[in-house]
């Protein structure tokens, strides 16, 4: 099976610090795996122009 290259999601919220409502976004399903997402997978997410990136992280995850 061939994986999407593209998926429509959804941004929840979700209780945050002191209930306060935060952003949240879920990603889950056995495409992940398809794209070297396994679990355990160290990630970096990267926001620049209205896109978040997301890759595997070399050897550890920097701020």
């Amino acid at each position: 099976m061939k994986a999407k290259r593209c998926r429509n999601m959804k941004v929840y919220e979700q209780s945050g610090y002191r209930y306060q409502t935060t952003p949240a976004i879920m990603l889950k399903g056995l495409w992940l795996k398809e794209w070297g997402f396994q679990e355990g997978t160290r990630i970096s997410v990267q926001c620049e122009d209205g896109k978040l990136i997301i890759t595997r992280a070399e050897q550890s995850v920097t701020e």
